[in-house]
């Protein structure tokens, strides 16, 4: 799909609003806005088969990572801010996004497992370049992956555990005592992928009806915790 720049100037906003709902068809395609396109995004989860891909938000250990790996390595990318995606292939099961903290070198840094719900710039957006040209890592899931570049690079695993009390987002159901943080961390993932307010509330607003345990919570109590999480974001070493 095609991005634009986001209020940083990075090319990395997808252009048209409703893309998690759209059906990926060649038709389809090729009808999106790419005049004036600034870069290409792709989207993981279901839309593409259960690609996912590993984001470390670090240029030290995203270099690492990427001369470890190496040219025939998995299919890897050294992104426009110099950090490093590794790209995923989930044969089992298609797992829901989440992230978290770990200490490298003295830093704490941000991983995201960047799976269902989300989107990534890809080549040949400018300022991300290629660097494994293999396939992407078969796995059972994006958290088996994770696990198995911990090993690989010499990674102390200490953030894949959701901490800090906040639940796995997307989760088929949620009980009646997880609605406020489910909801609080599913819309910063929303967020996180650049999904405008108005069209996250919608897809909330369904989930809610949907996939939420209802009890005495009123739509208005999960919007303003929705509106929250686009104000505040989740912050360094949530979850």
């Amino acid at each position: 799909m095609p991005l634009t720049l986001d209020s940083a100037g990075l090319p990395k906003r997808p252009i048209v609003a409703n893309w998690p709902t759209l059906v990926a068809t060649a038709d389809v395609i090729a009808a999106l806005p790419w005049d004036g396109a600034a870069g290409l995004g792709v989207v993981l989860g279901h839309p593409s088969g259960g690609l996912a891909a590993i984001d470390i938000d670090d240029v030290g250990l995203g270099g690492k990572v990427l001369a470890l790996l190496g040219r025939d390595g998995p299919r890897s990318v050294r992104t426009i801010r110099k950090r490093a995606h590794v790209y995923v292939q989930e044969v089992a099961q298609l797992s829901p996004s989440r992230a978290f903290t770990i200490q490298w070198e003295g830093r704490t840094v941000q991983i995201e497992l960047k799976a269902e719900g989300t989107q990534v710039a890809a080549p040949p957006t400018p300022g991300y370049e290629l660097i494994g040209r293999g396939a992407p890592y078969p796995s059972p899931s994006i958290a088996t992956a994770w696990k198995w570049l911990c090993d690989k690079v010499g990674i102390k695993d200490e953030g894949s555990a959701v901490s800090a009390g906040f639940p796995s987002p997307w989760r088929p159901e949620v009980p009646l005592e997880e609605r406020n943080k489910s909801a609080y961390v599913e819309a910063h993932m929303l967020r996180q992928a650049q999904m405008p307010l108005g069209l996250a509330l919608r897809y909330m607003a369904l989930r809610w009806e949907q996939d939420y345990a209802q009890g005495d919570q009123d739509w208005g109590e999960v919007e303003r915790t929705i509106r929250s999480a686009y104000r505040k974001g989740m912050g360094p070493g949530a979850f």
